[in-house]
């Protein structure tokens, strides 16, 4: 767990100092630490190495099945909506102001 708190922590400072770069790394290292402590289900594994194929970071927001991520470009973020898609995923875009 101390690992997931200096992730967050880290994370905040990537927010804060608003580096997407670093905070995507956060993020997709979050999710590989938690693959690598239990045997996720597949759906789950998917929905993130899907986002992930199209150049976008993901992990899970938490265990409802919803994932988060970055990305850098529209068409970027247009491929991981497609692909999602294709895997009987929606996608959302959330407007933070």
């Amino acid at each position: 767990m101390k690992c997931f708190a200096e992730l967050a922590a880290n994370g905040r400072e990537a927010l804060i100092e608003r580096d997407p770069a670093r905070l995507a790394r956060l993020i997709d290292t979050n999710f590989d630490t938690r693959r690598n402590i239990y045997q996720l289900p597949r759906w789950q594994v998917d929905m993130v190495e899907t986002a992930r194929r199209c150049g976008a970071s993901a992990k899970f927001a938490g265990s409802g099945g919803a994932i988060l991520g970055t990305y850098d470009r529209e068409a970027m973020f247009a491929n991981v909506r497609a692909s999602l898609a294709g895997i009987g995923s929606r996608t959302i875009k959330p407007q933070v102001t």
